[in-house]
């Protein structure tokens, strides 16, 4: 399967890796060009057991990639999984402007998509939010419809810290939650 991963922090770079690691063909995006060449130079930009050494042999193996550009990322992927970060604001509600800003991203380029595709928001939110945030902006980017042009569903995650790909590996539970039934069928094939 060809997959996009948006945001190449702690969520995103353990999932690019590991999913790359199952062999598929995963290009991750950050808006950090050093983090993009550290990735290309088969390198980890965080420190975590493991994912050093998955990234180098993921990209010797020419199944890992990383780019600023959010449409060639998309157009050269069949899903998108979105893994930026929604840190608290001093009131304690949460930060969703880069969230919304990849939507917008993933929203543009799939305009000129023909095939169906897959939005995975595995970033950490609250209840509703992909329902009253993510699908809005990326239906009016694209001018398409959720269900229709193309699929949405939410999929949290439960990384830890120190053991980050042994939780991506086993995880204690799985959430999904679809804006359609069946849209998270590529995704039961993808983790």
């Amino acid at each position: 399967m060809k997959i996009s991963v948006f945001g190449l922090g702690y969520v995103g770079l353990v999932s690019a890796a590991c999913l790359a690691r199952r062999g598929h063909r995963v290009v991750g995006v950050a808006v950090a060009v050093d983090k993009v060449e550290r990735v290309n130079a088969g390198e980890s930009p965080i420190v975590e057991a493991e994912v050093g050494e998955i990234i180098r042999k993921a990209v010797e193996g020419g199944r890992l990639r990383a780019t600023i550009d959010p449409a060639d990322a998309v157009q050269g992927s069949d899903v998108a999984f979105i893994c930026v970060g929604t840190p608290s604001r001093a009131d304690g509600s949460m930060e969703t402007a880069y969230l919304e800003k990849v939507a917008g991203e993933i929203g543009l380029a799939l305009r000129h998509r023909a095939s169906e595709f897959l939005v995975v928001v595995r970033s950490t939110v609250l209840s509703g939010t992909v329902r009253n945030l993510v699908v809005p902006v990326l239906e009016e980017r694209s001018s398409g419809r959720a269900g229709d042009d193309f699929d949405v569903v939410f999929h949290p995650e439960f990384l830890r810290e120190g053991s980050s790909v042994w939780d991506f590996d086993h995880p204690s539970v799985i959430v999904v939650g679809e804006h359609r039934d069946g849209a998270a069928a590529p995704l039961a094939v993808a983790v």
